[in-house]
C-alpha cells in the first residue's frame, strides 16, 4: 500500500507546521516555544516526546479552553508540569499601533462610552472597554487593532453599514468577546446596557437546566443537569453563545427560532449535533 506524503513547513525553531500554516503538528524539543500567530489547531500529539519542553505560548488564533486546560486534546501527551501561557490578544510586538493611527485616535470623535471614531464617523478606530457595545450605524470600517485591550467586552453589535465580508478586526481569543452580532438591517430599538454582566444574579435557568440572560435574548450555556437529546430554544432568543452545550453528552438536536441572529462557535459537545431553524 502506498503511503501518504504530507508536505509540511519547518519554522526557525524546528517546529513542524502544516503547509497552510494552520496546524501545529510538532513542537521542537526546546525549553520554551512560542506558537506562531495564525496557527488555529494544535495536533493532539504535538507535545509528545518533548521532555525538555517546560513552557509554551499559545496565540489568540488557537481556540483554547483556559478554564479546563486538560480538556484540550494537545495536553493529553504534554510533559508533566508544562506551563501554558494563553494570549487573548496578539503578542505584544504585534499590538503596536502606528504613529499615524495614534494621532488619528487623539484627534478623533469620542462617543459617550469612550470609543473613538474617525472625524467623519465612518471608521471605528478604538473600541470602548465595556461589557456590551453597539458600533454606531454609519460606520463602514473598523481598524484591525480597534479591540485590542478590550478585556471586558462580552457582546458586540456590528451595524449593517459595516459588511461582514470586509470586517477583519482582531477580536481576541477564547476568553474575549462571547457574542458577535452582524446586523443586515437597521438596529431595532433596544437599550444595550454597556455595563450589563451575565452573573448568576442576572440570569434565568429553565426547567431543562439551560441558562439565559434575564431577558431571554441570549442563551448562555447548559448546566451539567442538561441531558436531553433534543432542545427547543424559545421564540425571541437572539444569540446562542460559544460552547453553550460543550459538556453535553450525546448527539443533540437544537430547534431554534427564526429570530436567532448569532450562533456561536463550537456549541455542541464531543458527539456533535444538528440545528433546525423553525419557520416564523
Amino acid at each position: 500500500m502506498e503511503g501518504i506524503i504530507y508536505r509540511n513547513l519547518y519554522d526557525e525553531d524546528g517546529a513542524i507546521i502544516s503547509l497552510d500554516g494552520k496546524t501545529l503538528l510538532k513542537v521542537p524539543d526546546v525549553s520554551r516555544y512560542r506558537v506562531p500567530e495564525g496557527v488555529e489547531e494544535i495536533d493532539n500529539k504535538a507535545f509528545k516526546d518533548r521532555p525538555n519542553l517546560k513552557e509554551i505560548d499559545i496565540p489568540y488564533t488557537v481556540e483554547w479552553y483556559t478554564d479546563y486546560p486538560m480538556s484540550n486534546d494537545a495536553m493529553r501527551y504534554a510533559p508533566k508540569g508544562l506551563k501554558v501561557n494563553y494570549w487573548n490578544w496578539p503578542y505584544p510586538e504585534n499590538c503596536v499601533r502606528s504613529d499615524e493611527l495614534e494621532e488619528e485616535i487623539a484627534n478623533g470623535f469620542v462617543d459617550e462610552f469612550g470609543a473613538v471614531y474617525s472625524k467623519d464617523g465612518k471608521c471605528l478606530l478604538k473600541c470602548a472597554d465595556v461589557k456590551n457595545y453597539k458600533i454606531r450605524e454609519g460606520t463602514e470600517t473598523v481598524e484591525k487593532l480597534a479591540f485590542v485591550g478590550c478585556d471586558k467586552l462580552e457582546c458586540l453589535y456590528i451595524p449593517y453599514t459595516c459588511p461582514e465580508e470586509s470586517f477583519d478586526a482582531i477580536l481576541g481569543g477564547s476568553d474575549t468577546v462571547g457574542a458577535i452580532c452582524f446586523w443586515d438591517k437597521p438596529y431595532v430599538p433596544e437599550e444595550l446596557d454597556p455595563n450589563e454582566s451575565w452573573s448568576d444574579d442576572e440570569v434565568i435557568i429553565d426547567d431543562k437546566d439551560v441558562v439565559y440572560t434575564i431577558d431571554r435574548k441570549r442563551l448562555l450555556y447548559a448546566r451539567k443537569g442538561f441531558t436531553d437529546n433534543e432542545y427547543f430554544v424559545p421564540e425571541g432568543t437572539l444569540t446562542i453563545c460559544d460552547q453553550a452545550f460543550l459538556f453535553h453528552e450525546g448527539y443533540l438536536i437544537l430547534s431554534v427560532p427564526a429570530s436567532i441572529k448569532v450562533i456561536g462557535d463550537d456549541i455542541f459537545g464531543k458527539d456533535g449535533g444538528k440545528i433546525i431553524i423553525r419557520d416564523e
